[in-house]
């Protein structure tokens, strides 16, 4: 009898080691890569030609830092040994030497002699350097000149992506899916941080008292003010809800009602655990979500710059917490469009990110930004978001899409 149940057993057994193979070694769908389109968009219309720069004779790299603040790294060496044929092309990231500052926007400075004469030069983080500099026929900034455009580079990225942006100054906007709801991530941590200076505001809460932060069995205790330098500086979720936890889940969650703010769920920061079942559901049911079905932590990038827009309008409540959150939010810049944003701009805002995979099911991950960019005489907002990156995708390969879209966006924005 037990022969009898065996074979089909064994059988069974086979079945699924031969579909986890098959699942495992299934050749990937291929996907355009960021400069591939952006050449596709060249290739239609009249550019004007670049001359080709003569080679270097010598290159020197004398002195070389990568940091931030009072931290910094020496990675002179590093640069060296990246030299070929006296010319350097390296990005300023982490990658150099490690991170001397997480949670901060760093820059790369470099001294040289390049043909006997000495310079210098200052470049922020994510971006690349390249001395001397090489131009780029296919440059993202130079090709993508228009709206429409902008939107054809949109359209034609291997993951689903919407974003809203406004010149406030200029009245000018440029949108794709502006209106489709997405996974906000740790960008809902800006309404945290609007409860927050609404409390301090009113006198319930004191930014210099004490709030405990729990990291499992562990515990750790700093004032507010520190805590929201780790919500909005490093996205520490454990901070974030001891904030949360502090001004209560209710009070956050009813502030986009309360500012008429369409596009964000009611639900906007859900308690620990919720959003782990909203995952799922992503996953298994909803790859798009329906836009009159806003989920738990969920929103449209039109919802986020409407924060942004009423905190250009000292309306985020009223104009003294308007100005705290924009206090807390200065200690923590973030440059998400580090090409196209002036070094005389300030960039803040808050970023996120998450990805949830579930047994046989595609890979879930989300990543974007909401960011207020501004100056004395010229300020604009936008937000960007991409959901479901094709698996086996590189960071690399990602990031040239989330940068590079950031920037075209920012670019036409100023112009």
């Amino acid at each position: 009898m037990k022969r009898q149940f065996l074979f089909p057993l064994l059988l069974l057994l086979l079945m699924i080691l031969l579909f986890v193979a098959g699942w495992s070694f299934w050749p990937k769908k291929k996907y355009a890569t960021f400069q591939d389109v952006v050449k596709s968009i060249a290739s239609k219309k009249p550019l004007p030609p670049i001359s080709e720069p003569q080679k270097p004779k010598e290159l020197k790299i004398i002195c070389a830092q990568y940091g931030a603040k009072d931290q910094w790294l020496d990675v002179t060496e590093q640069l060296q040994k990246k030299t070929r044929e006296n010319q350097l092309s390296i990005y300023a990231s982490n990658n150099i030497a490690g991170d001397p500052l997480f949670g901060y926007p760093k820059h790369l400075k470099v001294e040289y002699i390049l043909d006997g004469v000495e310079k210098n030069i200052k470049v922020r983080e994510g971006m690349k350097l390249a001395i001397p500099p090489v131009p780029d026929p296919f440059d993202v900034l130079r090709v993508i000149e228009t709206s429409q455009e902008l939107v054809t580079l949109a359209e034609n990225c291997p993951a689903d992506v919407g974003f809203y942006g406004v010149n406030f100054t200029m009245g000018k906007t440029v949108e794709y899916r502006g209106d489709q709801p997405a996974c906000m991530a740790s960008i809902v941590k800006i309404f945290v941080l609007l409860e927050v200076m609404r409390q301090a505001n009113e006198g319930h809460l004191n930014l210099s008292e004490s709030v405990v932060i729990k990291r499992g069995t562990e515990k750790e205790t700093c004032s507010v003010s520190e805590a929201i330098d780790k919500m909005i500086g490093i996205s520490d979720n454990e901070a974030t809800a001891a904030l949360a936890e502090r001004v209560d889940y209710k009070q956050i969650n009813a502030l986009a009602n309360e500012l008429s703010m369409e596009g964000i769920s009611k639900d906007i920061l859900p308690k620990p655990g919720v959003l782990e079942g909203v995952l799922d559901k992503r996953v298994y049911e909803l790859r798009v979500v329906p836009k009159t079905e806003l989920l738990p932590q969920h929103g449209t990038a039109k919802g986020i710059v409407r924060y942004f827009t009423l905190l250009h309008e000292g309306k985020l409540i009223n104009e003294s917490i308007g100005k705290r959150v924009l206090e807390a939010m200065g200690r923590n810049p973030k440059y998400f469009a580090p090409r196209a944003t002036p070094e005389e701009y300030n960039s803040v805002g808050k970023g996120g990110g998450l990805s949830w995979k579930r047994p046989f099911r595609p890979e879930y991950n989300m990543g974007g930004w909401g960011l207020y960019i501004y100056n004395e005489k010229e300020a604009l907002s936008f937000c960007l978001w991409f959901e479901w990156f094709p698996e086996g995708m590189g960071q690399e390969e990602q990031s040239q899409w989330t940068s590079g879209l950031s920037d075209c966006i920012v670019s036409l924005l100023l112009k």
